[in-house]
């Protein structure tokens, strides 16, 4: 398959690991093509089997970097959480959820973001990111354990299972 079609089959599918791992339109159309590209100087190497699997691959590293470099929830950390508005809290928890994801690596922030944000099962996780569900539960009751006793309340009520 030449590279081309390549984007334009698989391209949907890259965009949308991108815009879960991103969280908005415009880093995952950035990680997008930052994705393509790296694949488009890589395609020498490639031996032509399971395509998706290695633009996946490319986008879930690329869109991390991005994540890693940008650090959005500097500014907007509680769409990025999707955490409750401070005036719906209890006017006694402090919440500083700049804090809280600087206690984390990127890769834990968007495992975070995906299970709390965007509502996704462990299975997605464990999927996306190419490892087990029991790695995935553990990794997530280790980060929501953190963020609990950082932000001194249940992060949501979802929990890690």
């Amino acid at each position: 398959m030449e590279f081309q079609g390549l984007y334009a089959t698989y391209g949907p599918a890259v965009r949308a690991r991108c815009r879960a791992l991103c969280g908005n339109e415009a880093d995952a159309d950035e990680a997008l093509q930052e994705a393509f590209l790296k694949a488009w100087k890589a395609r020498r190497r490639f031996d032509g089997r399971y395509p998706l699997a290695w633009l996946q691959t490319i986008a879930r590293n690329t869109a991390l970097d991005l994540i890693r470099r940008r650090r959005p929830w500097k500014d907007d950390p509680l769409a990025y959480l999707a955490l409750p508005a401070p005036e719906r809290r209890d006017a006694g928890t402090v919440l500083d959820v700049g804090r809280l994801l600087d206690n984390f690596k990127a890769e834990d922030a968007a495992m975070l973001r995906l299970r709390l944000a965007e509502g996704w099962r462990v299975h997605e996780i464990a999927e996306h990111f190419g490892t087990s569900q029991r790695t995935v539960r553990r990794r997530l009751e280790r980060i929501e354990t953190r963020a609990r006793a950082i932000l001194g309340d249940d992060l949501h009520q979802g929990g890690a299972a």
